[in-house]
């Protein structure tokens, strides 16, 4: 299974190096498209139901054209030339997953905030977050961070993992041609994940236009969001096992079950749930954005403050839970050489 390979490669490449800004990248080329496809729709329709409909058709285009590119790749360049094929697809998934890169700038934050310079630390945080940071104060900066780094493990790391890995055993379980789905899956994943990001807000702007794309987001995100935060109790459950301090794992599992449908979203309050309780803290809470002030309940009934320092500890819950996941494709990568 070539394809699986080059995911395999892809995920492992990502685990050591970030997005670099000089290379071209996926997820700019859809912003480009979604961008492009809302500014012509928004001539278009001008009606609420009018801009529902132009979302659906933003959400239908951008499907089936990232989909289609996947398959393109996989189908037609392998046959040009192997090769070239199996470059692309591994740097397409490399490009797929952020955790090199939400390292880089969740410690990019730390490093500012650690030198005292607050306007350098809301400035770097405005990078990685979608609220108003410029009256935040050094607390309330690195709680963001661990916010910011909690949900994403989610949508830039296992969500692409469980779409591949479930390409993957969907192939290996019907049809070896099915290979294919390895890098559609996640393509389509990081294409609705993209959509929802640049359009799937509830303010006025964007309610109706982005409805359809927040709402798939939602849907696509469901059953990775939840096995996420299954990933992080298993890592904590270990780490507090050799701390010798089950009550940090204790901890975590009575946030995630009291807190983890607080959020306004589904699948974000999962992981940040488990997060809460490990830090013994309080998440997010009143927030700014666009100017408005939006009331959100916290999640967490800790109340230990949260440090500088606390951002390289998730860094590193985040890190061995990449090496869950590893481990996971390497059982799945030889079970499938012995069924073979």
């Amino acid at each position: 299974m070539i394809h699986y390979l080059a995911f395999i490669l892809g995920f492992i490449l990502d685990f050591f190096i970030r997005d670099l800004h000089e290379l071209p990248h996926l997820v700019r080329f859809m912003g480009s498209s979604i961008s492009v496809l809302e500014k012509l729709f928004r001539k278009k329709f001008k009606s609420k139901s009018g801009l529902l409909f132009a979302g659906f058709l933003i959400v239908l285009f951008n499907i089936l054209l990232w989909g289609s590119l996947a398959y393109f790749i996989d189908i037609v360049i392998y046959r040009i030339n192997f090769y070239l094929g199996f470059i692309i697809e591994c740097f397409l998934f490399f490009q797929i997953f952020a955790k090199a890169t939400l390292r880089y700038e969740s410690m990019k934050v730390y490093h500012e905030i650690k030198s005292g310079d607050i306007d350098e630390s809301r400035k770097s945080l405005s990078m990685i977050v979608g609220r108003d940071t410029t009256c935040l104060d050094f607390e309330q900066i690195t709680k963001a961070v661990i916010e910011t780094v909690a949900e994403n493990m989610s949508d830039g790391i296992v969500a692409p993992w469980f779409y591949a890995t479930l390409g993957a055993v969907v192939a290996v379980c019907f049809d070896m041609t099915l290979s294919w789905l390895i890098l559609v899956l996640p393509i389509v994943y990081k294409t609705i994940n993209t959509m929802d990001s640049m359009i799937g807000y509830k303010d006025e702007k964007y309610f109706y236009i982005g409805k359809i794309a927040a709402k798939l987001d939602d849907l696509v995100n469901f059953l990775p969001a939840r096995f996420s935060a299954f990933i992080l109790l298993l890592v904590i459950f270990f780490v507090s096992f050799f701390k010798n301090n089950l009550v940090i794992f204790k901890n975590s599992v009575q946030s995630f079950f009291k807190y983890r449908y607080i959020h306004s979203s589904p699948n974000a309050g999962q992981t940040e749930s488990v997060i809460a309780g490990f830090f013994n803290t309080k998440l997010l809470g009143d927030a700014y954005y666009f100017g408005k002030l939006v009331k959100k309940r916290s999640i967490g009934d800790g109340n230990d403050h949260i440090s500088a320092k606390d951002i390289v500890i998730l860094n590193n819950i985040t890190y061995l839970s990449y090496m869950v996941l590893l481990i996971i494709n390497l059982i799945i990568g030889g079970i499938t050489c012995f069924i073979l």
